[in-house]
């Protein structure tokens, strides 16, 4: 599997030597592209257009996309949809059998509104997502190519992670906390152990690792790489997540759009953190 950071809050050129001259931007989001079993598979779209004058930047052709996969519902993941729209409309991609399969959890288009900001959701009524994309949601693990499944609703059994709720969600016109049950990932499973791929980890790390390794039957942990909700954590959190990663031993971190310096320096005590940002390019 082949995978490029299209979009994070920083930049990574350093890793990337060949993007060097090609001056990526960065805004507080993701969006990772992955190719794998032969499918082209776009991993959330940012807040905003960024991530497709990144991949432009790249020579990525989303014409051929056949998978996007949404981590969850929130805009500084789904916020790009609306120019990646646009974007198959100026190109006439309006037969189904062109259209690309998406893949969320059934409540990603539910609306979700946070004070003071307002709507934090995607914000595109799901009919009109319909209308340009072969929705397949799920709760459950779902695997769409022979290694690489998204796995659905998340069983959350920490007691450390996902306590507070962001903001309400809202479900037939009815308002409650929200605990973000769509938040999901995606896992590679290598034949040398697993890659774990997050938008935020809002269900928690430890969670996400847990469930991972139950569904793919595999205890073995290459690389967890994305965002790990870790924004100055309370000290609590912080250790036990530690301690679940020490005890893990994943080859490799790569923390990025939604975990804070502190957390990143912590997580180095236990476990071989590397730098990620847009341009950064990994296979496996």
């Amino acid at each position: 599997m082949k995978l490029t950071v299209l979009l994070d809050n920083n930049t990574a050129l350093a890793n990337n030597p060949s993007f060097s001259d090609r001056y990526f931007l960065a805004e507080p989001g993701l969006s990772f592209y992955l190719e794998t079993d032969g499918k082209r598979i776009l991993f959330d779209t940012g807040h905003t257009s960024v991530f497709l004058q990144n991949s432009q930047k790249m020579n990525i052709d989303f014409s051929v996309l056949d998978y996007l996969v949404l981590s969850h519902g929130h805009t500084d993941h789904t916020g790009g949809l609306k120019s990646l729209i646009a974007y198959y409309r100026s190109n006439e991609i309006n037969n189904l059998k062109d259209k690309p399969i998406l893949i969320a959890h059934p409540e990603c288009f539910l609306s979700k509104i946070d004070s003071p900001w307002g709507e934090i959701g995607c914000g595109i009524p799901e009919t009109e997502i319909a209308r340009n994309f072969q929705l397949k949601l799920s709760k459950e693990p779902l695997w769409f190519t022979d290694n690489l499944v998204f796995l659905g609703e998340i069983e959350r059994n920490n007691d450390f992670e996902n306590l507070t709720p962001l903001g309400k969600v809202y479900r037939n016109g009815e308002g409650k906390d929200d605990y973000i049950l769509d938040d999901s990932a995606l896992v590679y499973k290598s034949g040398k152990g697993l890659v774990i791929i997050t938008g935020c980890s809002h269900a928690g790390i430890c969670n996400i690792t847990e469930y991972a390794q139950k569904v793919c039957q595999d205890e073995r942990v290459i690389d967890i790489i994305g965002g790990l909700h870790l924004i100055n954590p309370s000290r609590m959190q912080m250790e036990r997540t530690k301690e679940f990663l020490e005890k893990v031993a994943p080859q490799t971190i790569r923390a990025c759009h939604c975990t804070s310096l502190k957390a990143k320096i912590a997580l180095a005590e236990v476990c071989n953190q590397e730098e990620a940002g847009t341009g950064l390019q990994l296979e496996y």
